[in-house]
């Protein structure tokens, strides 16, 4: 099909000649351009309707589910799945939050952190609390229902997580008008919703402007498919111990670096020979990092069959020479 016959619709004949139908698209015709611009990359600008634009993982990430006896499971796993850099920066959210919470997990956790010292270790309340599972975190950290370590779904707090309309996704430019070509994605589904959202965007943003109707021509673009996501399966380990588990955790970070979307999760699982600790990788961005932690899992299996501390331990003490 040619593209003349995309942009065209023949109603009819008369005269042994075609009637076409032109389409048209929405655009913006604004008085400064670049301040209209600025104005579509400012999610402040957007109201209610940046919500249209979030991502529905990151909005649970942040505030937990939405099923209020779900929030504490949720936030322990959430804690156990962060490094300590992502675990600082948790602490540092919930103190300037709640300060309240902190002042009493400090209480809370001052018995555990004086022990903690007293095993020969050094480092500050925040060092000890990062060795701690989810579930072994001061009940003060996380609050009834995790309420102190997730905020709150307040309209303030959801506005930091809301999208922006962006050029060559949603529109393009084209001259001194901003044009948003129906063949493009449109999160707002019609166009006269659309014409309502960027009429609520010019004005928060103080900009001058007119919303007109211009004709589609051969150039128009059109939205490229997305390419389908590549499913990586999760990678599992299981050790004897929890802190071999961590232990694994800690080499498996180190071996592919900060990836913001691998997740580590450890659980205490039952099995025939008793009770064994699996730390579970999700999140991989490809199946590289994948291949690299498998590997170090085989190497990782055969150190830890052979026990080399308790092995240097026993020769210490005289036990095995």
């Amino acid at each position: 099909m040619k593209l003349t016959d995309i942009l065209r619709e023949v109603e009819g004949e008369e005269d042994g000649m075609q009637q076409v139908k032109v389409r048209y698209d929405l655009a913006v015709e604004p008085a400064d351009l670049d301040k209209a611009l600025a104005a579509l990359n400012d999610t402040k600008n957007y109201g209610i309707y940046a919500q249209n634009m979030r991502d529905p993982q990151a909005i649970i990430k942040a505030f937990g589910p939405s099923i209020p006896a779900q929030k504490a499971g949720a936030a322990w796993k959430d804690w156990d799945s962060r490094s300590d850099d992502e675990k600082a920066f948790k602490l540092i959210d919930i103190k300037n939050r709640v300060p309240e919470a902190w002042t009493a997990t400090e209480k809370e956790a001052e018995s555990g952190y004086e022990r903690w010292q007293a095993e020969g270790n050094d480092g500050s309340l925040n060092d000890y609390l990062f060795t701690l599972s989810g579930k072994e975190l001061p009940k003060s950290l996380v609050g009834t229902y995790g309420k102190n370590y997730f905020p709150m779904k307040t309209p303030d707090n959801l506005k930091k997580y809301g999208g922006k309309l962006e050029q060559d996704v949603h529109y393009v430019v084209k001259g001194d008008k901003i044009v948003f070509p129906s063949t493009l994605e449109n999160p707002y589904k019609t166009k006269p919703y659309l014409s309502k959202v960027l009429k609520t965007i010019m004005d928060n943003a103080g900009v001058e402007f007119t919303l007109i109707d211009v004709e589609q021509d051969a150039e128009t673009p059109v939205a490229v498919q997305k390419p389908e996501k590549e499913v990586i399966p999760p990678l599992s380990y299981t050790a004897d111990t929890k802190d071999k588990a961590e232990k694994a955790r800690s080499i498996f970070q180190k071996e592919i670096g900060e990836v913001p979307t691998v997740k580590y999760e450890i659980e205490a699982v039952e099995t025939p020979e008793g009770r064994k600790y699996k730390l579970t990788v999700t999140g991989f961005q490809n199946k590289d990092q994948r291949a690299k932690l498998f590997t170090r899992k085989t190497t990782l299996k055969e150190e830890q069959e052979f026990d080399l501390e308790r092995y240097q331990m026993l020769r210490r003490a005289g036990i095995i020479k």
